[in-house]
């Protein structure tokens, strides 16, 4: 029960949690994410972030640097659900569900020998 801290509004607790998604996956987000698309109970550890369009140049840059032979042309995330087992952490495993995960990838162009190559 450490985040279930009932005097504290709903809308404080989305923000915070607003704060830690665009920290750490934000980079991958092509708009900053509203209240309105998010959902959480705190308490049972659940959270819900809906209708989220990526960043294809970010993902563009994870790939060059992972040397992906393709390149991301758009993308789009229906739904994203994250479950954190509070009472038990360090018993029982978080998980996380993707919905409707929607990417365009093509081919990566290159040049070999002066020669654009696809």
């Amino acid at each position: 029960m450490p985040w279930y801290i009932p005097h504290v509004p709903e809308g404080i607790k989305k923000r915070v949690c607003i704060y830690l998604l665009q920290r750490y996956l934000g980079q991958f987000f092509e708009e900053k994410l509203t209240l309105d698309q998010l959902s959480v109970d705190l308490y049972n550890g659940t959270g819900t972030v809906e209708d989220v369009s990526l960043d294809v140049q970010a993902l563009n840059e994870l790939g060059e640097k992972q040397n992906w032979p393709m390149e991301f042309v758009d993308g789009y995330l229906e739904k994203l659900s994250i479950n954190v087992p509070w009472t038990s952490l360090l018993k029982e495993s978080s998980f996380v569900e993707v919905k409707g995960l929607k990417l365009t990838v093509q081919p990566k162009q290159r040049t070999e020998n002066g020669i654009l190559v696809a």
